[in-house]
């Protein structure tokens, strides 16, 4: 899948969802995944998109296109990273405009820098068999704990005989949990989330109720101030509608950490109401 195509697929979805639903495998149904891993082994990596860490520790993005888009939903945009020059492009009237891009870094967009060693843990939703969170402790510089969670209880089998020498360490863990209800993890225990590809999956399947479901326990477990972070082929546009409670969102503002679509809780003082999110990128 590349970022055009679906962004294609998408415009078709919004066009034709009110008469029928695309095709697409029952990513939101557990059993899935325990027969997309029944064959695979601990030595087995598949990595969402492509991506690696290395990926995202440093990178940067279009100033002004984010801006707009972000501005769509109400929100403004709150620079906080650097910004840096683009260059000259040309714009549709013909006149030469300068560029520029927002660099930032992964542990910016989460909210937990690899220099920070003390002890903030770190939640990867719907891990899989991805090296991601082996990567943040090995080349990343990040010193745990990584909590890697997901809902195939053959894939948690297979990756804590892959990563038992963190697990033995106290640098991580691997959990067998459902994102929907997160009923492993009390309330305000982690300190940022990262989803690379889960609420993807569940967006391109159509269940907005599984997408919700697990915003409001992701809300339920981070401390305030957390951040949840979400990798998407997906463009805002498609997909926020989905993840947010437009009835519960009051005053919104978003602050430049990335590629990514960027979640952060708010502070309990903020509002009585736990459903609100501050930050959206």
């Amino acid at each position: 899948m590349s970022l055009r195509g679906r962004y294609v697929i998408d415009r078709i979805k919004s066009a034709v969802s009110h008469r029928f639903s695309l095709p697409c495998p029952p990513y939101g149904m557990p059993s899935y995944w325990e027969g997309v891993y029944k064959k695979l082994g601990p030595s087995d990596v598949y990595e969402w998109g492509s991506i690696s860490l290395q990926d995202v520790m440093k990178h940067r993005y279009d100033a002004a296109l984010y801006a707009r888009e972000v501005q769509k939903f109400g929100y403004n945009q709150q620079a906080r990273s650097t910004i840096v020059d683009g260059g000259v492009e040309m714009d549709t009237g013909g006149q030469s405009k300068e560029r520029q891009y927002i660099e930032t870094t992964f542990g910016e967009c989460i909210g937990v820098h690899p220099e920070d060693h003390s002890g903030r843990k770190i939640l990867l939703l719907g891990c899989g068999n991805s090296k991601f969170g082996e990567d943040m402790l090995t080349s990343g510089g990040w010193t745990g704990p990584i909590i890697q969670a997901d809902v195939s209880q053959r894939v948690v089998t297979t990756m804590t005989e892959r990563c038992g020498a963190y697990i033995a360490d106290g640098t991580m863990e691997i959990v067998q949990d459902d994102a929907t209800s997160l009923t492993a993890f009390e309330d305000d225990s982690i300190d940022a989330a990262v989803d690379k590809g889960m609420m993807d999956a569940l967006f391109c399947a159509n269940r907005p109720d599984q997408l919700m479901e697990i915003m409001k326990n992701v809300n339920r477990v981070l401390v305030p101030g957390g951040i949840y972070s979400v990798f998407s082929f997906s463009r805002p546009e498609y997909m926020l509608e989905q993840v947010l409670d437009k009835g519960n969102v009051g005053t919104r503002s978003s602050t430049d950490v990335g590629d990514t679509m960027v979640k952060k809780k708010r502070r309990r003082s903020d509002n009585v109401n736990k459903k609100l999110w501050e930050d959206v990128q």
